[in-house]
């Protein structure tokens, strides 16, 4: 018996230099889609809040800012021409849509980025649009 444990000494580190890596790719890859994903969600709460403001008849400047305000410092404070608000409404165009959006691309990374180790930056860039109904 005595033989055995000392031919089997180390074992177990090897097998934990073998699968260290992979454990932490893995743990590292959660924390980085987890943050990726909660700034997309930000930017789409602050995009939602900025349509909410202009189907109640906000101005296309106001609209923008709102958006930027409720963004909790996920989209740049400038330009606040970066958030595109498409129709405004208006006691005349009560039913009509309006549409606020906003390009992750105009981050200041280029879009949202995933950085896990020894793996290659993965960029996602899209583009988050919320339709409101004119309520005016």
């Amino acid at each position: 018996m005595g033989r055995r444990l000392r031919q089997e000494q180390g074992a177990s580190a090897v097998e934990l230099a073998l699968i260290a890596p992979l454990l932490f790719m893995l743990v590292f890859g959660i924390i980085g889609f987890g943050l990726a994903f909660l700034q997309v969600q930000s930017i789409r709460t602050a995009v939602r809040e900025g349509g909410r403001a202009a189907a109640v008849g906000a101005s296309v400047s106001t609209t923008q800012q709102k958006t930027i305000d409720a963004s909790s410092g996920s989209i740049p404070t400038s330009p606040t021409t970066d958030v595109q608000v498409s129709g405004q409404c208006t006691s005349n165009n009560i039913g009509s849509d309006v549409t606020v959006s906003y390009d992750t691309s105009n981050l200041p990374d280029g879009g949202v980025i995933v950085r896990i180790p020894m793996i290659p930056t993965i960029h996602m860039t899209p583009v988050i649009t919320a339709w409101f109904r004119c309520e005016v």
